[in-house]
């Protein structure tokens, strides 16, 4: 492990709304919201707005001063506030960011938020300079209204002509999650919304309470284990202002709710802090980012089951039902121009996806996968060599994996043409990546035990 590896943000919704499930600005929730995070010295990101700046610059101010605290404006609904029209969101960018900017002029990297993101949104936040977009929301479908099902999680450099789609460069915009998955339960179950670092969703579900979350203390660990083998691990956390109040302007949960997830939060960040992890505001993650990384970085997240499973209630049934397991470990994998999943033991990817050359958005950019023969595998006590075939097929990112006990081998060579990483991830997979041309193709991998491993 290399905990510092591990980028931990805790972002929190401080908007102004006029709804008709609260009106005005949290400002209770907000005080709460802080008091947890700050106790811990955890910085919090704000998400404001034109109308909650006035209510909330003087604290906003003191907590920078004090605990590091920023903020990223909330991005107007292209569709519901700007009657889709370009012209209006760039304005109304222009106005509230002007507010921002006059309350906080420490504020110099220019990140927005908002759940549902068009091209449209992407292409004026570049026009204004902006380098951020948080509210992605991996394999979501549906809730909240959004569906961002074939996206990467994490972070990544967005294609402003294609929303969900990463840049085939280095972009100008940060893609950030809305809040941290689990993503082996995730991917196994197709249920984000629960499986999640959302403090109301999981206390819903019945994975944590005020008094347990060892839920959420495995799906911490299952993200540190990966600082191994990436050099970045983005963890980023959300909680809504609004929803950690029960007052006449927000009751958006009984105040038991707000209650227990104070108690989650406290628990959570005291256990989280005794790890050297790295604490940062988004902003400063965006300008890692970008500072560290030429294209959207290769992604390798091998992920376990992490053990507790939902209630059977109201909430986990509202889409017939939540999927519970067992789930077998799986390492997932993205780069600029693919998405992939294996399942332990199989060579080949239970899911691929392919970002070139395409432009649907409704699209899940999912492709079939070629069949692939295992024409040579040799292992002996020291070298293993593992021989992969594969006939005509359309070009297309591609990547094999090979699945063993290799804590004490390191990959030696892999066929020209295609990559492996030095280390096998976890010591216990291999992953090679590489490019289908159209042509039949074979691939070779030879692993070595390393000096001083034992036989």
């Amino acid at each position: 492990m290399r905990p510092q590896n591990l980028i931990y943000t805790f972002v929190s919704y401080a908007s102004h709304y006029d709804t008709d499930w609260g009106r005005g600005t949290a400002t209770d929730g907000v005080e709460l919201t802080a008091r947890i995070a700050h106790k811990y010295g955890i910085p919090v990101t704000w998400i404001v707005n034109g109308g909650s700046v006035p209510v909330l610059e003087e604290r906003i101010r003191e907590w920078h001063d004090r605990y590091g605290d920023d903020v990223i404006l909330q991005c107007p609904l292209f569709i519901e506030d700007t009657g889709a029209n370009k012209a209006r969101l760039k304005a109304k960018l222009e106005q509230d960011w002007a507010v921002v900017e006059k309350a906080f002029p420490w504020v110099t990297t220019k990140v927005a938020g908002r759940g549902k993101i068009y091209n449209e949104t992407i292409e004026v936040l570049e026009e204004l300079g902006f380098q951020g977009m948080w509210g992605y929301c991996w394999e979501q479908v549906w809730w909240d209204g959004i569906t961002h099902q074939g996206i990467p999680w994490g972070s990544w450099y967005v294609d402003s002509s294609r929303y969900k789609a990463p840049h085939p460069g280095k972009g100008n915009i940060v893609a950030c999650e809305w809040t941290a998955r689990d993503l082996n339960l995730t991917y196994h179950s197709s249920n984000p919304c629960i499986y999640s670092t959302d403090p109301n969703d999981v206390l819903r579900a019945g994975l944590c309470d005020e008094d347990n979350i060892e839920y959420w203390k495995n799906l911490f660990h299952d993200y540190l284990d990966n600082t191994a083998h990436n050099d970045q691990v983005y963890f980023l956390q959300h909680q809504e202002a609004h929803e950690m109040e029960f007052t006449d302007r927000f009751s958006v949960f009984p105040a038991s709710h707000v209650e227990a997830c104070e108690g989650m939060l406290d628990r959570f960040f005291d256990y989280i802090t005794d790890y050297p992890i790295t604490l940062t505001t988004l902003p400063k993650a965006v300008e890692l980012y970008h500072r560290t990384n030429e294209v959207t970085a290769p992604v390798y997240m091998l992920t376990r089951d992490t053990q507790i499973r939902p209630a059977v209630n109201d909430y986990t049934m509202t889409l017939g039902g939540v999927g519970a397991g067992p789930w077998p470990t799986t390492l997932l994998y993205y780069d600029h121009e693919c998405q992939l999943a294996f399942v332990e033991g199989e060579c080949t990817p239970r899911m691929l996806r392919s970002y070139i050359g395409k432009g649907e958005m409704s699209d899940t950019f999912d492709e079939s996968v070629p069949r692939v023969f295992v024409t040579r595998h040799v292992r002996t006590a020291d070298t293993i060599e593992v021989e992969f075939e594969i006939g005509h097929w359309r070009p297309i990112p591609f990547a094999l994996a090979y699945w063993d006990d290799l804590k004490d081998f390191e990959v030696e060579w892999c066929s020209h043409g295609a990559t492996a990483k030095p280390e096998p991830i976890g010591g216990q997979v291999a992953m090679i990546r590489l490019t289908l041309t159209g042509e039949p193709r074979v691939v070779g991998l030879r692993l070595r035990r390393k000096e001083g491993g034992a036989p």
